[in-house]
């Protein structure tokens, strides 16, 4: 299997020695697999995790190589390991080049042992093995996970920092509002609209307090999210309702019905028509500001276009204020509310387009995939 004899780690450079890198080997056959062990506990950065059974075992291991035997065996439990680690986990698949071989594959077919290999490999060697290829594809791997574990630390670093911060000042903002609140009862008219400006721009730190959160939300789900059937319907009009009560100077129309369908995404579906519904209301500079939602229930997909008559914003802004330029939400014109729904609908795998607004101001559609779900009947928009 290794066609040349081992070589000496070089030593560190830094001077330290990080922990051995546990590498667990799973080969069909017990020469290959036992050449391999003998290999790896020569190694000083590494450490052969060799069980009397083969398989996934439940302790933790930080890398695996394995041929393609094992990997239509143990395809599925290495794929959901992946899936649950938080940091990069290495699959180095160890491939025979010659047809012969590889006609011990049972019953798998190629294109179902592709699709294992897609979903769980990371990197192909093919066999007979030189030891200095085996040695580059290693230290690589190990690299990138090495990155992957400091970039999670990073983040999790940040996410508490998040957390802390939001409670902090989530607190200090409710005093402020409180005591402008108890001020403006003992002011005269001007003051009365300096309370009101304070008071104002105090909410707009909340909301934007909020939206940090919910981008920390998006930060804490590891890898792809997990997305599920979301009743569309519900979402919509608990915002919309919520905003008809919040803006009651704004008229919110309902164009049609709000269909009670299910769509693919997740507990953050709401913050999507929040940011969208209040972004129509704050940027609105009209003496009434109206604002119109429309519902297009398609065949696999749901489109909800929410239009207003504000000012608009020209077709080369777009993409600046949804995030999408090579600047991304550091961009002078990127909303934050905008780049966070732009976020949440790439996430859902559904595609969001800005364009003219019938009203004069702009209209912002999504587009969402339906998930399968039973009939039921659509929500009067107006009810």
């Amino acid at each position: 299997m290794l066609t040349e004899s081992p070589e000496p780690a070089p030593a560190d450079p830094s001077g330290t020695e990080p922990p051995p890198t546990r590498i667990l080997p799973i080969l069909s056959s017990t020469g290959n697999q036992r050449v391999l062990v003998n290999w790896l506990q020569q190694q000083d950065q590494y450490e052969a995790l060799s069980d009397d059974h083969a398989g996934v075992p439940d302790r933790d291991f930080d890398m695996v190589i394995i041929d393609e035997q094992s990997l239509c065996e143990h395809g599925t439990a290495l794929r959901e390991r992946k899936e649950e680690t938080e940091a990069f986990l290495p699959v180095l698949l160890v491939r025979s080049d010659t047809a012969a071989d590889r006609l011990g594959l049972q019953d798998q077919t190629e294109a179902e042992t592709e699709r294992v290999v897609g979903q769980v490999v990371d990197e192909i060697l093919t066999t007979p093995i030189a030891i200095a290829e085996l040695r580059r594809r290693l230290a690589t791997l190990t690299r990138i996970r090495d990155q992957s574990l400091a970039l999670q630390r990073k983040t999790d670093q940040l996410l508490l920092l998040n957390r802390v911060t939001h409670h902090d000042i989530q607190n200090e903002m409710n005093v402020l509002m409180g005591f402008t609140a108890s001020l403006e009862a003992h002011t005269d008219d001007a003051g009365a609209e300096i309370c009101q400006r304070v008071l104002d721009s105090s909410q707009n730190v909340v909301d934007l307090m909020g939206v940090v959160r919910e981008f920390g939300e998006i930060l804490e789900t590891a890898g792809e999210p997990d997305l599920q059937a979301i009743n569309l319907g519900d979402v919509l009009t608990e915002q919309l309702t919520t905003h008809r009560s919040t803006f009651d100077e704004t008229e919110f129309v309902v164009t049609g019905e709000i269909p009670r369908v299910d769509v693919r995404a997740n507990d953050l579906l709401g913050s999507v028509f929040r940011n969208l519904l209040k972004n129509a209301v704050q940027h609105n500079d009209t003496d009434t500001p109206r604002v119109e939602i429309t519902v297009r229930d398609g065949d696999e997909t749901v489109t909800v276009t929410i239009a207003d008559n504000g000012p608009g914003i020209p077709p080369d802004r777009r993409d600046a204020v949804l995030g999408r330029t090579e600047q991304g939400p550091n961009h002078p014109a990127a909303g934050l509310g905008l780049y966070l729904v732009d976020t949440l609908v790439d996430q859902y795998g559904g595609t969001l387009r800005i364009t003219d607004s019938t009203l004069s101001g702009v209209a912002i559609g999504i587009e969402l995939s339906k998930q399968p779900t039973a009939e039921v009947d659509g929500i009067d928009g107006d009810s």
